[in-house]
């Protein structure tokens, strides 16, 4: 009789074991949102890589402010030419360091 309630109660702390929550793992970077690239859908000529290079040129010296009609004239250009636009997002890593536990605030530590 005390062989099967070993057993039971091992069976009871192996459930409650595997139905318990599990805490959420931390985050060691956030990402945001940083700028979009222009990545080839396959290997370009000499004449489609010129091409993009032009026209990715004349989009650099131009003001989004002032010149929107000419930067979608040169977008629709760019979306006949094999690339596609690759939203790119920046990393920035999160501090989760502690100070020092036996250090004193007061000594400065």
């Amino acid at each position: 009789m005390e062989a099967a309630n070993d057993i039971l109660t091992g069976l009871m702390k192996a459930f409650h074991f595997l139905s318990r929550p599990k805490p959420a793992p931390k985050l060691k970077y956030t990402y945001e949102n940083s700028y979009t690239a222009l990545h080839a859908r396959r290997r370009l000529t000499r004449e489609e890589s010129a091409a993009v290079d032009s026209l990715t040129d004349q989009l650099r010296v131009l003001n989004p402010k002032s010149d929107g009609e000419r930067i979608k004239e040169i977008l629709s250009e760019i979306g006949k030419l094999p690339v596609k636009f690759v939203p790119l997002k920046r990393e920035t890593r999160i501090d989760n360091s502690k100070r020092y536990p036996y250090a004193s605030a007061k000594r400065g530590g």
